[in-house]
């Protein structure tokens, strides 16, 4: 009888270890976000909701009269080469900015 409660304590601990191993290795494929805001000079404003490729990377949300906010896949240097390439726009037609978690948020 205490033999089998001994297996069954181990095969509790080996399953409970390829189950927490397997959670660790799937947060390591997460793809990593970044938190960035894009506001736009007013006579360059574009709504980038309306982009594909923009779209794709990330879930872009109105940020205010000129901005949009979204966690991206891209850093904001890549970002900032994308939106040239896309909309085609300047430099100095647009800004992006890393997001601060306690940034005001509208809804």
């Amino acid at each position: 009888m205490g033999f089998n409660i001994y297996i069954f304590i181990i095969a509790v601990i080996i399953v409970g270890l390829y189950f927490y191993m397997n959670k660790n290795k799937e947060k390591k494929h997460e793809e990593k976000r970044y938190d960035l805001i894009v506001i736009f000079k007013e006579e360059k404003y574009t709504d980038i909701r309306n982009n594909e490729s923009l779209n794709q990377l990330a879930n872009w949300s109105y940020y205010s009269k000129k901005g949009f906010r979204g966690f991206c896949l891209q850093t904001k240097e890549e970002l900032e080469g994308t939106i040239i390439q896309e909309l085609a726009l300047e430099k100095d037609d647009f800004e992006v900015i890393n997001g601060d978690p306690e940034l005001y948020v509208p809804s």
